[in-house]
């Protein structure tokens, strides 16, 4: 399978302005925490004009959801049409940094830019390999929908 993987350097335009956050409404992972090593990150675009996805494709190394096992492949996803994949990306990259997602939000607003995110999806790969934990909870929104939100942190926070 061989994936196209576009690049636009403005598609992360106003990250710097925008707050972190740790919730995403994908199905990839299940209510859990887990232990996951990256693979790849990148953009994707969706097919006949859907707009673009950035997608985290990792390894799980430890989990303690039954149905999820160490070695699956898991993946996070965020449409990049939604206002809320800014601050989500923000503190993903926050966590791939080494930055704790609970103390240090005002380290990892100050720290993710534009540049920063382009780097984070080149084919340079400079994720590949770092280890994070993911808890991942299911809640409903205010209008009803369900959704799990994926909170990202140091492997040490």
């Amino acid at each position: 399978r061989i994936l196209i993987r576009k690049i636009n350097m403005n598609i992360f335009e106003g990250i710097e302005h925008v707050f972190a956050e740790g919730i995403s409404n994908r199905q990839y992972f299940e209510q859990g925490n887990y232990v996951v090593t990256i693979d790849t990150v990148f953009i994707h675009e969706k097919r006949l004009g859907g707009g673009k996805l950035f997608i985290v494709e990792t390894v799980v190394t430890d989990s303690d959801n039954p149905n999820i096992k160490p070695g699956d492949k898991k993946n996070w996803v965020q449409s990049l049409s939604l206002p809320s994949a800014l601050p989500r990306i923000k503190t993903f990259l926050g966590a791939s940094m080494g930055l704790c997602t609970k103390s240090q939000l005002k380290e990892i607003n100050s720290s993710i830019t534009t540049d920063i995110c382009n780097q984070a999806v080149s084919p340079k790969n400079p994720l590949k390999g770092k280890i994070l934990k993911l808890e991942c909870v299911d809640k409903i929104s205010r209008t009803g929908k369900n959704f799990t939100q994926h909170v990202w942190r140091t492997i040490n926070g």
